[in-house]
């Protein structure tokens, strides 16, 4: 009988259905067809897997049966095995059941699990086709912005080549312009014998003058700077002239009258500048072009001297203030000795006097 057993046992191992590791072939199907399938055969496992228990519990019995003497065996003994192969039964049974309920248990658990991957996966497969979009719509936008700068390029290009060919005709006037100046050299030798006025250089956009106020006065230097937009601009070289506001710019219709009148004022102001000039290098002073005053410092003394206009031919020097107060009493004796002093005489007076200290 044992080995009627062994035999069955081989036949059933033997069987397709009871391979665990068996795989079949073909597509692959969808998830929940594959749940249900393991689950099925999990349970068909587990009913295989119990009657293989029972299956050896018989042929362990049978085993021990042949050894055993019925003859002597009582009813009480045979009663005895029966229960104990009951209980064995019940324990079996109840081992099953457990593991039935753990794995109904577990299976809606990894349903859950199943949906949730397959949501990421649908989320990650619409995140994937968006990133695939924007990146071609920013190729796309790149490519199209890539081409508007080619063209861009070439219109500067073509641009470029147009000022060179304006700069080339340019440059061509300025060459004919120049040696017509050179031509006229002459000319402006005579103007500067019978206006007072020497046309230094010829800039770019700019031309230097000599102004010349008399034969012992140094020549004023002054830059006539034109611009673009019909002005010009007069500075001088020299930072102790102040030329007048109106005789600084203007539009280039008006730059003979105002070279001329800047010649005038120099005239009659260059004797004047020449000595403030001298002064500056011995005095802390300050001059106002507009006021005509000159602002003396001497220790905690600030003195105000008003230069009259001629100064010095027809004008003089007068003290207006003295620490801020204004004139009275105590300047009509108050002042360098003679009828007309100088303002040279005005300075050394007021640093000299005890009042200055």
């Amino acid at each position: 009988m044992a080995e009627r057993a062994q035999r069955i046992l081989g036949s059933i191992a033997k069987h397709p259905y009871l391979n665990l590791h068996h795989k079949g072939a073909g597509n692959e199907l969808p998830v929940k067809i594959h749940l249900n399938h393991s689950k099925d055969t999990r349970m068909k496992e587990e009913v295989v897997r119990h009657q293989l228990q029972i299956l050896g519990f018989l042929i362990e019995f049978l085993q021990e049966a042949a050894n055993v003497n019925w003859e002597e065996a009582t009813l009480e003994q045979l009663c005895q095995e029966i229960e104990i192969v009951k209980e064995k039964w019940k324990g079996f049974k109840a081992a099953y059941q457990n593991k039935v309920k753990e794995v109904e248990v577990l299976i809606p658990e990894l349903l859950k699990k199943i949906q949730l991957l397959q949501r990421k996966k649908t989320q990650l497969e619409e995140s994937l086709q968006r990133y695939h979009y924007k990146a071609k719509q920013q190729q796309e936008e790149a490519l199209q912005k890539q081409q508007q700068m080619v063209k861009k390029c070439q219109e500067c290009q073509d641009h470029i080549q147009l000022l060179n060919m304006e700069v080339e005709k340019l440059e061509q006037s300025v060459d004919t312009w120049m040696r017509s100046v050179n031509k006229d050299s002459s000319l402006l030798e005579l103007l500067r014998t019978l206006q007072g006025i020497t046309l230094v250089p010829i800039l770019e956009k700019e031309l230097v003058l000599d102004l010349y106020a008399s034969e012992t006065l140094a020549s004023l230097r002054v830059n006539v700077k034109l611009t673009s937009e019909g002005q010009f601009q007069i500075k001088t070289e020299d930072s102790m002239p102040c030329l007048p506001p109106e005789l600084q710019h203007g539009d280039i219709s008006h730059i003979i009258p105002v070279i001329l009148e800047l010649k005038f004022w120099y005239r009659s102001h260059g004797q004047l500048l020449a000595e403030m000039k001298e002064l500056r290098d011995r005095f802390i002073i300050d001059w106002l072009p507009v006021e005509q005053q000159i602002i003396l410092l001497k220790g905690s003394m600030q003195y105000t001297l008003h230069v009259e206009p001629g100064y010095p031919q027809s004008g003089g020097v007068k003290l207006l203030s003295a620490k801020g107060m204004k004139t009275g009493a105590l300047f009509d004796h108050f002042k360098p000795p003679g009828d007309c002093p100088s303002l040279t005489a005005w300075l050394e007076y007021l640093t000299s006097t005890q009042y200055g200290k």
